[in-house]
């Protein structure tokens, strides 16, 4: 019982043999207070036509073929008796109880009681000239009996609806449980980027039509990370072949003494080194695409985290006649201070790279933004043009002067753990502006909801 079609058709079973019971159960105390009633009217008004017949004749005169009344053209015969004032029987349509005492007489002008075993229903009044009382009287048992043709034909109906309601039931599980078993055959056959790959149910507006739309919004992201790992591969392969090919080019110049044996180790150390800094690169970024770490935090100023970043970085801005300068106030904030410095430096390097006479990097404190810090790393040099910008961020995208393409990658996942953004905008310099915009926990999950 794992399936979706067998829980749904137990649930449906269930749920009808329980709206069933109910059904019968207040039926039956429905149509019991309707024929009690009926019947308790129809002895009051039988017990006043014997008071009647008392007052003009004598006793001797009731016979309890006069006491009839019609339930659902069900002829009834009432039962009587005539008590006097010690609860003495006078007079009785059963001669054999003339002279005994009535017990367990309520004495109430109509209800129930116990005669001889028996529950009956009865009906009394006071004769007004004489000392006695006149009850009427029906077995409860003799009433009910009626119950039986009609259970008989409430029960067939009943069962005639429970049939008809269950085959609509047995049909709309079909109905839901079909596109569910298409979409299964789908999803099994689902390969990413196969050319001949069949396309998804058509999604509708129910549940299992979002549920469609759903597996459609999965397999186009299935695919586009499976063509990311394709254009990775093929973009690792190619930028580690590059270096690779002149290794083994200049090792060749060496043995065949085309160039110095220096100038060959020279070249051959410097690929080694951009060997060396890619794969560290490419393993540092799968590990913040694929593992959750805890990074250490600690109190640190942001000032001072600049400044030393700027310090570093002075003899390749001096060397390329770049000026550049650090503006920030004291700012003490608690992060991992490792991974922001490397950002800082990332940052400041591509900066240096690219631009013409400065770079500027400054801290923000915004009055009206939802981040409680920036960082800016500003220049005036060329920019980006709207191709670049689209694919800035993404591994191995060089543009021009690049060396790796994984550093603004890199930068990117960090301050995405860092709970920070890092985005791209037109310099005040005239050039390119890369600001890292740093959110709390709290205004964070404001933004994402």
């Amino acid at each position: 019982m794992k399936t979706i079609r067998s829980k749904m058709l137990l649930a449906l079973f269930a749920s009808m043999l329980v709206t069933v019971a109910f059904t019968v159960m207040f039926f039956i105390h429905l149509f019991d207070d309707i024929l009690l009633n009926q019947v308790k009217q129809q002895l009051n008004d039988q017990t006043k036509k014997a008071v009647k017949v008392i007052r003009v004749d004598d006793l001797e005169d009731l016979d309890n073929n006069s006491f009839r009344f019609f339930i659902k053209d069900i002829l009834f015969y009432a039962d009587y008796f005539v008590i006097d004032g010690e609860n003495n029987i006078v007079a009785s349509s059963s001669s054999g109880r003339v002279g005994m005492k009535l017990e367990g007489f309520p004495g109430t002008h109509e209800g129930y009681m116990i005669l001889n075993g028996k529950k009956v229903l009865y009906s009394e009044a006071e004769l007004s000239h004489k000392q006695f009382r006149v009850i009427l009287y029906s077995p409860l048992s003799s009433l009910r009996a009626m119950y039986i043709p009609l259970f008989r034909t409430t029960l067939l109906s009943i069962a005639a609806s429970f049939v008809v309601i269950l085959l609509i039931g047995l049909f709309a599980v079909w109905r839901t449980v079909q596109p569910l078993n298409r979409l299964k055959e789908a999803v099994s056959k689902y390969e990413p980027n196969m050319p001949d790959k069949e396309p998804f149910l058509q999604a509708d507006h129910t549940e299992i039509g979002e549920l469609i739309h759903t597996f459609q919004l999965m397999s186009s992201r299935l695919d586009d990370h499976h063509r990311h790992q394709l254009e990775f591969l093929q973009n690792v392969s190619h930028e580690l072949k590059t270096p690779l090919m002149s290794i083994q080019g200049y090792v060749y110049a060496i043995q065949d003494q085309v160039v110095s044996t220096d100038q060959g180790l020279d070249i051959i150390a410097a690929q080694s080194q951009r060997l060396i800094d890619m794969v560290g690169k490419l393993i540092q970024l799968s590990r913040l695409e694929t593992v959750d770490e805890e990074w250490p935090m600690t109190m640190i100023d942001l000032k001072s985290m600049a400044e030393e970043a700027v310090y570093l970085l002075m003899p390749t801005a001096l060397q390329r006649g770049v000026q550049l300068t650090a503006a920030a106030d004291s700012f003490m904030v608690e992060t991992a201070g490792e991974q922001l410095f490397q950002i800082l430096l990332n940052l400041l390097q591509n900066a240096v790279r690219h631009t013409r006479t400065q770079v500027k990097l400054s801290l923000e404190h915004p009055a009206s933004d939802a981040a409680d810090w920036i960082f800016h790393i500003d220049d005036d040099g060329p920019g980006l043009n709207e191709h670049d910008r689209q694919h800035i961020f993404r591994r191995f995208y060089t543009g021009n002067n690049g060396v790796t393409g994984l550093g603004l990658a890199i930068s990117k996942q960090l301050a995405a753990h860092l709970h920070a953004d890092l985005v791209y905008s037109d310099s005040p310099l005239g050039g390119a502006r890369f600001s890292l915009r740093h959110y709390s926990v709290d205004k964070e999950l404001q933004q994402q909801d």
